[in-house]
């Protein structure tokens, strides 16, 4: 069984950490979250999912918005997706605006059209 912490540490270098109980979240991608084994294959997956489980915590919270009374993961699915499978209970989350997400979309939008070969 694994717990998240966030210590005083983690507390002072970002206050509005918050944690929340895995029944709480959601992904926004919801067949992802039903058949996550495409995922799962994936070598970032796995590279996330082996240092949760070296370190027994996960060290940066998941990014969601409020939906109700439930949080939707915008940042995060591997993370997510980790815990759940390591037996996590509760995750360490960052609650956004919606115009902090709009600003994050457009930053990985600009992102994916950067070709890195011409800088």
């Amino acid at each position: 069984m694994y717990t998240v912490k966030t210590g005083e540490i983690m507390k002072e270098y970002n206050p509005y950490i918050e944690r929340i109980k895995k029944e709480k979240l959601y992904l926004r991608n919801r067949s992802l979250e039903q058949n996550p084994n495409n995922q799962k294959q994936s070598p970032l997956y796995k590279k996330i999912r082996d240092h949760i489980k070296k370190t027994g915590e996960i060290i940066n919270p998941l990014l969601v918005v409020e939906d109700g009374d439930l949080y939707k993961v915008v940042c995060g699915n591997n993370r997510y997706l980790s815990g759940l499978e390591l037996g996590f209970t509760e995750f360490p989350i960052q609650v956004l605006k919606d115009e902090e997400v709009n600003t994050i979309r457009e930053a990985v939008k600009n992102y994916k059209e950067i070709n890195l070969d011409e800088i």
